[in-house]
Formats: C-alpha cells, sequence, structure tokens
C-alpha cells in the first residue's frame, strides 16, 4: 500500500477491502473518482494526521468509501449500491443521540461524552457505515484542533 492516498490506492481499497466487484466499479467511473478527491478535501491537513502517512491514508480511502456508498449510483444491470445503502440503514434519516427518555411512570437515561453530542450532521451520516465510523473515530483522536471535542 502507498503510503499516499492515489486514485489507484483507493480503487485497490473499494475492491480488496471494501469488496466491490469488478463489474460494478470500472476504472473509469468518474462518481468514485470524484469520491475520493472529495475525501482528499474533508480530511483535514496541517494538524499532524498527515505525518502519520498510512493512517492519513487509510483515513482519506475509508472518507472515499463512505461517501461511494452513500452517493454511487448503479447500473442498469446492477443494484449493488442500492442493496447496500438498504443493508446499511443509510437512507434512514439520522439526527442524533439521545440520552433520556421518560413517561409518567419510567424514566431512563445514559451518559454521552461531549465529543459525541457535538457530532454534526455531516459526522452522524459518517456513522452509519463502518468506513465513516473509522474515518469519526481518527479524527476524534485529532482533538480540538478538528471539534469533535468540546
Amino acid at each position: 500500500m502507498s503510503t499516499r492516498p492515489t486514485y489507484e490506492g483507493f480503487l485497490v481499497f473499494v475492491r480488496g477491502v471494501v469488496g466491490v466487484p469488478d463489474t460494478v466499479v470500472a476504472e473509469g467511473y468518474a462518481t468514485l473518482e470524484s469520491c475520493f478527491n472529495s475525501a482528499l478535501e474533508l480530511i483535514p491537513k496541517r494538524i499532524g494526521l498527515e505525518c502519520l502517512p498510512i493512517i492519513y491514508t487509510n483515513t482519506v480511502y475509508n472518507a472515499a468509501a463512505s461517501l461511494m456508498l452513500r452517493y454511487a449510483t448503479d447500473s442498469n444491470t446492477s443494484t449493488y449500491f442500492a442493496d447496500m445503502r438498504k443493508t446499511l440503514g443509510l437512507n434512514t434519516p439520522m439526527y442524533g443521540l439521545m440520552n433520556a427518555a421518560a413517561d409518567q411512570g419510567t424514566s431512563g437515561s445514559m451518559v454521552i461524552s461531549d465529543a459525541l453530542s457535538n457530532l454534526s450532521l455531516a459526522d452522524l451520516m459518517m456513522m452509519q457505515d463502518p468506513y465513516g465510523r473509522a474515518v469519526v473515530a481518527v479524527l476524534m483522536e485529532m482533538g480540538t484542533l478538528w471539534g469533535y471535542t468540546p
């Protein structure tokens, strides 16, 4: 694996790690390249993450995979991405985390860390799939510079 993210490396990641069949994603698939370029823009630079080249590269690839699962379209002969969105529940709205519920006779609550209670809608969307969760986990480790912790 390259220690810097490349489109070719992402294509290997998509096929080998994510498990998307070759027949679903051709090399010239514009959405795939768009997701990769978007991930390069989304993952912050100059906060130290790029000093960890393997973690940085995997974070970019995971972010791109999360975007791909959410936005890629299927061909006429395949329903791969629609099926994955249904399996992962990506079309189910997620508005935040609830820490307490009560009615007249019962109640319950749990402690949610400040970092989780401060997640944005984009963060919550990424939390819906395993690749996005890996991204959020790494970015949370970056601390207050990224904004994931209070």
